[in-house]
């Protein structure tokens, strides 16, 4: 029997409070499921909500082709495209927890298997290594074309996107996912790497960082759209790696 809206709308608030009781998602962080409306699909509210109350009147119902509001996900465009292009992915979560953040700073990210139930790890981890947000439908695209078949990618110092076929299994992979990415990203880095794991930018592994606002009141704009710190690598970073 297929699901009523009304259960899939309380089972997304559902799976919305338990990642933010796992401190997987807060202010930032969404998480989606397609409906059985292939052209429709539900997501959490987006910054400024508490993630940890979330209702089922909370949750926003949107078509593939809707734009970016205030209230939404800043990063909305990375759920309808995963669900226009992969439409066998139900569910997409975004998560900037501690352990899959550190380790999307990693150079080499481990593919070693830690976990037992976390066997939906890529042998290979795809990491979307672009400076800004996934914040137009053609960023998104390129998104869902690194991931291909895989379960999750990191995003470069940002975090990390996990997909699963149901709401469960997405929520499932991403809790499993920051468990198993702690002992990773806590790892020695590998003999001969220099100063460590971690990716480099400008020839520094620590580069001074800037963050441009971020605002959930606007559509993306030149003035307003949200981005992610980015790595400058001006004269001053030179100057340190050469001290």
């Amino acid at each position: 029997m297929p699901e009523q809206p009304a259960d899939l709308r309380s089972e997304l608030a559902a799976a919305t409070r338990i990642l933010a009781s796992h401190h997987l998602i807060g202010m930032f962080g969404h998480v989606s499921v397609l409906t059985e409306d292939p052209r429709r699909y539900l997501v959490c509210p987006g910054a400024g909500a508490r993630k940890d109350r979330c209702r089922a009147s909370d949750v926003l119902e949107l078509d593939l082709d809707h734009e970016f509001g205030p209230g939404l996900p800043l990063e909305l465009y990375m759920h309808s495209e995963v669900h226009r292009l992969k439409p066998h992915i139900r569910s997409l979560i975004h998560v900037h927890s501690p352990a899959l953040v550190a380790l999307a700073a990693m150079a080499k990210v481990p593919s070693d298997l830690l976990m037992l139930h976390a066997s939906f790890w890529p042998a290979t981890m795809p990491v979307w290594d672009e400076a800004d947000l996934v914040r137009d439908r053609a960023a998104a695209q390129r998104l869902i074309g690194i991931l291909g078949d895989e379960a999750i990618t990191l995003l470069r110092w940002h975090g990390a996107v996990i997909v699963g076929r149901t709401l469960h299994e997405a929520v499932f992979r991403a809790i499993l996912a920051e468990e198993h990415a702690g002992p990773r990203g806590s790892a020695p880095p590998p003999p001969g790497s220099g100063a460590g794991n971690v990716a480099r930018c400008g020839g520094s592994p620590n580069p001074p960082m800037t963050t441009a606002r971020t605002s959930v009141t606007g559509p993306p704009g030149r003035n307003g759209r949200g981005t992610r710190p980015r790595c400058r690598a001006g004269r001053g970073a030179r100057r340190r790696g050469r001290s």
